[in-house]
């Protein structure tokens, strides 16, 4: 208790820290949101530094090392440059502070990195995205990172599997630390769920052509077949971000079997035009001509049995 006292009482800024350690960092994929182009992640930061402030003399106090609070020693502050929303919390209320004055801590982070990953070959998308961990210096007075090992947990988030995380520096710059995360879309679900689906569609409209002209049983089918065709439009629409730097090419797949559709059922409404009415006139017009025609042949057929039953009086009253 004397040795944290008298530690506590020091001042607890120091002037000027040149390295900081990162041991370990513990990574995981937290979410990857297609749509905004933005993913989460959680990381367990382990930290190391050297604040000669807090050493003491073994010989006097009789302790390797002491455990103090958070809430009283100076701790480092990460940042994540290329974060839109970053939250920093300590693991523990306490710290490891060994005699030589060496801290050893650890923070848990939680930030949402935006990431353009390229949808091109959208389900089977894989890309890199940088999570740009840093924290303050100038001019050789202030902090710099020398990372150590990198261990993933749980791969699997959804539809994307994290392969691979690494770090490297951006440029050979010192400063500027990257922690590089190679994600990979898995393409069983949307293939099973979007891709699928449309060319079964296709293919049901192929074989609708064997259905008959008369009753229209075709011309609803194949519209049953266009609806079906612009909900799964629509989920797509939800699920792929509307700009980029790559269009997706399945949204041109969807778009042009979508024309395939509206043009198999405009065909199929003209033929049965033609099988039902035998022109390309509107049912009014045809209608029209085909009343007058029926009018006259009824007139006429009035006129002679009218001129038969007269016909057949005068012979009557000739028998009488």
């Amino acid at each position: 208790m004397l040795i944290a006292k008298e530690a506590l009482s020091q001042p607890q800024s120091p002037s000027c820290i040149s390295n900081i350690s990162v041991p370990l960092i513990v990574y995981e994929t937290l979410s990857v949101d297609t749509k905004d182009l933005r993913f989460e992640s959680h990381l367990q930061v382990m930290l190391s530094w050297e604040d000669p402030d807090l050493s003491w003399d073994t010989s006097v106090y009789h302790h390797d090392m002491v455990v103090l609070p958070v809430s009283k020693i100076w701790t480092p502050e990460l940042h994540v440059t290329n974060g839109v929303q970053t939250t920093i919390k300590h693991s523990n209320k306490d710290l490891l502070v060994h005699s030589n004055g060496t801290i050893e801590h650890m923070v848990i982070m939680n930030t949402v990195v935006g990431c353009e990953v390229n949808l091109y070959n959208y389900p089977f998308a894989s890309d890199f995205c940088p999570i740009a961990i840093n924290v303050w210096a100038l001019k050789g007075c202030g902090m710099f990172l020398n990372f150590g090992n990198v261990s993933t947990t749980s791969a699997n988030r959804g539809d994307w599997l994290t392969e691979n995380v690494k770090l490297d520096a951006k440029g050979g710059r010192d400063d500027r630390n990257y922690l590089w995360v190679s994600l990979k879309m898995r393409s069983e679900n949307p293939f099973l769920s979007l891709v699928l689906p449309s060319i079964l569609i296709i293919v049901a409209d192929v074989v609708s052509f064997s259905l008959p002209l008369g009753r229209g049983e075709r011309i609803s089918f194949k519209v049953t077949l266009v609806l079906s065709f612009i909900m799964f439009l629509i989920i797509l629409n939800d699920l792929l971000p509307g700009g980029g730097q790559c269009s997706p090419i399945i949204r041109k797949h969807f778009c042009f079997c979508l024309v395939i559709l509206v043009l198999s059922t405009l065909q199929s409404m003209v033929l049965t035009r033609l099988a039902k009415c035998g022109t390309l006139w509107p049912c009014s017009l045809s209608k029209s001509k085909d009343s007058l025609l029926k009018d006259t042949d009824n007139e006429e057929e009035s006129k002679s049995d009218i001129k038969a039953s007269a016909e057949e009086k005068n012979t009557a009253l000739q028998k009488v």
